[in-house]
């Protein structure tokens, strides 16, 4: 979802200032200021560079494709990833945000490059783009007689506890109206495109375009947050969420050393499916929910427990689409290796509760400043068995995905860099080898091991 950067040249003559450009840094404004603007203008350079090693063992993808457990060779490989942004301040009403990303070639759902592929200048995919992360300009004021303000361009997007929406990985192009007419109470519309000019399964007629329409509240009790939302999604290109609606309730807050989230999400609305016997529409009766608590005991050490549940779908033809739908980046929502790298019962990597339901235990360590470490452990099912059923209700596979573990350890070298480590172990389950749906057999039921590390350079 990320913008083709067509203005290359203008970063690439803003990046051409002097050395001394080079040092500016967020926390000194006034030399900022005096370089790239004039007057109260305030202009903010800042950036990453991330280095990643990869290893990954057992999966049927080539660096973590989409991939189901498979008895094969190890596979490792490093990646980068760069960013450049540019925060303008104009006014204290007025502001505006830039912010480049590094893409494996000309894709637009990549946000890095594998090394060995920029050994030789362009050719075919073995090169870099710098692309549109973030483009937006906010304008805040009082003239409705409370605090209001309108936010347009290309941005990230979640609702909630981000169970059903999170498109913060790459952002969408919107326009969002807000306002407070309380300390407590915000209020937010937004209207965000998320498809132009689709030729895909484009239906005649229609403007084979994917439009999304939010309203959203939200009130601030003390440490406590409760909201509510609605997304209507407006797809005319003839595929299977035509009119998908969705009503989230959601709550985050601290009370003493006890911290809590909790969201529940409903789903209705028709979507035309020829498939479907009859001619008959799917009516889109998904729902999905998560509840999680934690306790700090000391300040260094928080338990946490948390519970998730997403419906899905074991009859193919009746009208109705019982599972949860879900739009989601690619990126790690919950386990570091099922749901970011393996074929999920949603059918493709990054779909969520979609079919799922998971437990989950684990505990973060905070020593010093510098240090911090977390562990969680999975308990993972399919919330229905998946099959080759046709009319009738599937064949009742095994639900047993399996278990993960996951370890994430961050370390803080000086400022501004950090070395990490993420390493996960998927103990695979029987769903793998009794659903035929994703391709598996007895032979390819084997333990996923994953696991990279890395450095980070924010400026």
């Amino acid at each position: 979802m990320k913008k083709y950067l067509v203005l290359v040249l203008g970063m690439l003559f803003i990046l051409g200032f002097t050395a001394s450009a080079f040092a500016i840094h967020s926390e000194i404004p006034s030399e900022t200021q005096a370089i790239v603007a004039k007057g109260t203008t305030q202009v903010t350079m800042g950036g990453e560079l991330r280095v990643r090693g990869w290893y990954l063992k057992n999966a049927s993808g080539i660096r973590r494709a989409q991939s189901v457990p498979s008895d094969s060779n190890t596979q490792t490989w490093y990646d980068q990833r760069v960013r450049l942004s540019l925060a303008i301040e104009t006014s204290k009403n007025t502001s505006g945000f830039i912010h480049l990303e590094s893409n494996s070639g000309s894709s637009q759902i990549s946000d890095t490059y594998t090394w060995g592929s920029l050994n030789q200048k362009a050719s075919g995919t073995g090169y870099s783009d710098l692309d549109f992360l973030e483009a937006w300009i906010l304008y805040k004021g009082t003239g409705l007689g409370i605090p209001a303000g309108l936010k347009i361009g290309h941005m990230p997007l979640a609702l909630g506890e981000k169970q059903f929406l999170d498109h913060t990985k790459f952002g969408d192009d919107a326009i969002v109206f807000f306002m407070d007419p309380t300390k407590q109470l915000h209020v937010g519309l937004l209207t965000t495109k998320f498809v132009e000019g689709s030729t895909a399964a484009q239906t005649s007629g229609t403007s084979n375009d994917i439009n999304g329409y939010v309203a959203l509240a939200t009130y601030k009790v003390g440490t406590n947050t409760f909201g509510v939302n609605y997304t209507y999604v407006d797809d005319q290109t003839g595929a299977v969420l035509a009119n998908l609606q969705n009503i989230g309730l959601h709550a985050s807050g601290k009370a003493g050393i006890i911290s809590y989230k909790a969201e529940f999400d409903k789903q209705f609305g028709d979507a035309p499916d020829g498939a479907d016997a009859g001619g008959f529409p799917d009516r889109f009766k998904g729902y999905g929910y998560v509840l999680g608590l934690g306790v700090t005991p000391a300040p260094v050490v928080t338990i946490r427990g948390e519970y998730a549940f997403g419906s899905g779908d074991n009859v193919t033809n009746d009208g109705d689409n019982e599972a949860f739908q879900t739009t989601l980046g690619n990126d790690i929502h919950y386990t570091q290796i099922f749901e970011y790298t393996t074929t999920t019962p949603g059918g493709a990597r990054s779909t969520g509760l979609n079919g799922v339901t998971y437990y989950r235990a684990g505990v973060d360590i905070n020593p010093t400043k510098d240090l911090s470490a977390s562990l969680d452990y999975f308990v993972l099912r399919a919330t229905e068995p998946l099959g080759n059923g046709t009319v009738t209700e599937r064949a009742p596979n095994s639900k047993r995905i399996g278990t993960e573990t996951d370890l994430k350890i961050s370390y803080k070298l000086d400022k501004n860099l950090t070395y990490f480590i993420m390493a996960g172990y998927l103990d695979t389950g029987g769903w793998w080898t009794t659903n035929t749906a994703t391709g598996t057999t007895v032979a390819n039921d084997k333990p996923i091991t994953q696991a990279v590390h890395g450095l980070t350079l924010s400026f």
